[in-house]
């Protein structure tokens, strides 16, 4: 329970007679606009009784249907005709504020009741046996109103109660001065909430070393400690002088093939020193590096090779052969050595300026192309510096790179340990993908920090990992479960960012012993010269603890997407809270806690993530769609007991025979990453649809044991059987 108390200098009265209406209409309206504010959800239901204690069996109830276009005065008109025309009861359906389980949305009821002031507040408004989850009583005092918020018990606390009673005063506030303002316009904030929301909890910046770049950055590694380790591959040892050496010959002959700034440089190579110093030599000779990723399936390396541009191909012989480059000249880094070594091993002179591009990052697209993602010098500085004050990297570092080649997390794990002066270690498919190979490769290599994805960390052993000091949890939610086995005797990050944020722009440091939250742990506060804001869909800042989109500001945000003008418009706009300057619309749900460490809370659209790399189901849909047989299908993200993701894929058949799972499994296999595979298809006679004619994906069925079975082992997407069989 929690009382509050309106403005004495409220001119309520005077308001009410100039729009003729009584109190209770003004305390209802605010009431629905609140609730709106804080769920998103266009469909408000308020119960109210006319009396305290009332024996009625259902009180009366007001439904408000709100647009964008809704302003105060307006709804209140609304509400004012609604009663008298006898409203009937309904049930509201609110987002819960508080939520148990991702996905889950508990029934709430809210009730508002406005007594003159002959009535008493009733009592026995906190209860967890109360029908209502939320109860609103106010009472008029002379002149004042006094406010009383009672709740079930076992879905609020004393604090969010205190927030929502200033929230619901500061509106009635802001339309009583104001009531033609639409209801996103109306001050949900106090100027100390907002101050402290959007300035206090994004004051983060810092000054970086070096000059902005971070391959000038390792330059100076290079000078400090020649002989220090940079890069281990199986027992061999590529040092920091070779390194530095070395990209600067490859670079400077790339200048030759008119590599400058902002050309996009396609390498595609597997794990090996030539990788590392073609990626280095990129950067120094001004370029932005693309990685191909050879497990990547043909059609789509091709695909992202014509979207480049680039005026030549970094390969290996075994490759060259894989990838059309037209006109374009490959460069076998194994073959061809011997003309690289003609070129001199002091950096080349270029002119770039932090906001040049220094990589583009393809990932799964909703058009049914991958998208390339532009990101600059700048962000990738930023990240190493920022990552390695954080985190606690240092020289004696051992970084396992874990990631493939084309997953943006194998950028951080890279350019962290080379800008720590640090040694990358990279391991190989045999020592890294096997649920039993990776333990020992953390142990004999001697690994002191990791990025791995929470599934990962579900079914490996922590056992016996002793130079194990760091992990980070990347690409997915992290569990409870992740915790408790990996957090003691150890730092244990919960990670976050999306590769448009240049990897991570958020952390949390995990405690075993604190108690689990239900959604998992935090995933942190920004991390430096980061902004991060928490948005309605009016691009207004959310309370604490109310749900919203998350929105990137700062060094960290891309520059856009790759010959995709529109998309980049869509996604990112002008700054709301400066006159300059962008922010990303990440399409992540989450909210801020008191202490103002986020929460996430899962995706605004339908993209998903299959052991950290992001999928698009509108990409797999696209493919699925050219197959012969298939008149209309949705791939959706389900879970197994166990907590992994996998996807499966419903399809409507042009005729009834069964689907030829030979030949769709073939086109799929063509077209996308293993990952991106459904691991189950699902036949059905029609699509299940709502009633604006989209797909109603709550309607679709589970899965059953043979629909599991169509899929051969090639075709399945779930990597832990690679673990599991290896």
């Amino acid at each position: 329970m929690f009382d509050f108390k309106l403005s004495e200098n409220l001119e309520l009265d005077n308001f009410c007679r100039q729009y003729d209406c009584k109190p209770f209409h003004v305390f209802l309206t605010a009431l629905q606009a609140l609730l709106h504010r804080y769920t998103s959800q266009k469909e408000i239901v308020i119960g109210t009784r006319t009396a305290p204690n009332s024996s009625d069996p259902e009180p009366v109830r007001y439904l408000a249907s709100i647009e964008n276009s809704s302003t105060f005065e307006g709804l209140l008109g609304l509400t004012q005709v609604f009663e008298t025309q006898n409203p009937e009861p309904v049930e509201i359906l609110l987002e819960a504020l508080e939520p148990g389980e991702p996905g889950l949305t508990p029934l709430y009821e809210v009730l508002l009741n406005v007594w003159d002031e002959s009535i008493q507040f009733p009592n026995g408004l906190d209860s967890s046996e109360q029908p209502f989850k939320l109860t609103f009583e106010i009472k008029r005092t002379n002149e004042n109103y006094l406010g009383r918020i009672g709740c079930n018990s076992e879905f609020f606390d004393a604090e969010l109660l205190s927030r929502l009673a200033e929230h619901f005063v500061n509106i009635i506030e802001s339309a009583i001065n104001n009531p033609g303002q639409l209801f996103s316009d109306l001050t949900l904030l106090s100027q100390d909430e907002y101050h402290k929301i959007v300035k206090t909890w994004n004051d983060t910046k810092v000054d970086t070393p070096g000059d902005g770049f971070i391959h000038h950055w390792i330059q100076s590694m290079a000078k400090e400690n020649p002989e220090s380790p940079a890069v281990e591959l199986e027992s061999q040892t590529l040092s920091y002088s070779e390194l530095d050496k070395r990209s600067n010959q490859l670079a400077n002959f790339l200048q030759t093939v008119n590599v400058g700034p902002d050309s996009c440089v396609g390498i595609f190579m597997s794990r090996s020193f030539e990788s590392v110093i073609g990626i280095l030599a990129i950067l120094k000779a001004g370029g932005a590096y693309v990685p191909l990723d050879p497990a990547y399936p043909v059609e789509r390396l091709q695909s992202i090779w014509d979207e480049t541009n680039s005026p030549i191909l970094i390969t290996q012989s075994n490759l060259k052969d894989k990838i059309d480059t037209g006109e374009v000249k490959s460069l076998c880094l194994d073959e061809e050595w011997e003309k690289i070594e003609s070129f001199s091993q002091e950096p080349p002179v270029v002119e770039i300026s932090p906001e040049n591009l220094a990589y583009v990052i393809f990932t799964s697209g909703s058009t049914g192309k991958p998208k390339g993602i532009l990101l600059t010098h700048g962000g990738l500085n930023n990240l190493t510096h920022t990552s390695n004050r954080f985190f606690k990297v240092h020289k004696k570092s051992r970084v396992l790179q874990f990631s493939s080649f084309g997953f943006d997390v194998a950028v951080w794990e890279i350019f962290m340990a080379l800008g720590a002066g640090a040694t990358l270690c990279l391991g190989t498919g045999k020592s890294l993908f096997s649920l039993l190979a990776l333990p020992r490769t953390l142990r004999e290599e001697k690994i002191t920090m990791a990025l791995l994805p929470p599934s990962l960390l579900n079914v490996i052993s922590s056992e016996g990992l002793d130079y194990l000091e760091t992990v980070i949890a990347v690409g997915e939610r992290c569990t409870n479960e992740n915790v408790k086995r990996w957090a003691p005797g150890r730092n244990f990050f919960n990670g976050y960012g999306p590769a448009e944020g240049t990897v991570t722009v958020s952390a949390y440091l995990t405690n075993a012993e604190e108690s689990p939250r239900p959604l998992g742990p935090p995933i942190g506060r920004p991390l430096e010269n980061i902004e991060i804001y928490i948005l309605d869909q009016a691009m207004n800042p959310v309370p604490v603890g109310v749900p919203g989109e998350m929105c990137l500001g700062g060094v960290c945000i891309a520059r856009g997407y790759l010959n995709q003008k529109q998309r980049t418009q869509e996604k990112f706009v002008k700054h709301p809270f400066r006159p300059e300057g962008y922010i990303y619309r990440t399409g992540d749900r989450a909210r801020f806690l008191p202490d103002g460490n986020m929460e996430f809370l899962g995706r605004v659209d339908h993209q998903v993530k299959i052991r950290g790399y992001r999928v698009e189901p509108g990409e797999i849909e696209a493919v699925l769609n050219g197959c012969f047989d298939i008149q209309a299908c949705t791939v959706v993200v389900k879970k197994k007991p166990e907590g992994q993701p996998y996807l499966v894929a419903y399809l409507v058949l042009t005729n009834e025979e069964s689907p030829d799972m030979k030949n769709i499994l073939q086109v799929l296999n063509q077209k996308l990453p293993s990952y991106m595979i459904p691991g189950a298809f699902v036949v059905l006679e029609k699509m299940p649809l709502t009633p604006n004619g989209k797909v109603d994906r709550f309607a679709l069925p589970e899965p059953k044991p043979m629909d599991f079975q169509m899929v051969s082992e090639k075709g399945s997407p779930d990597w832990l059987k690679k673990f599991l069989k290896s």
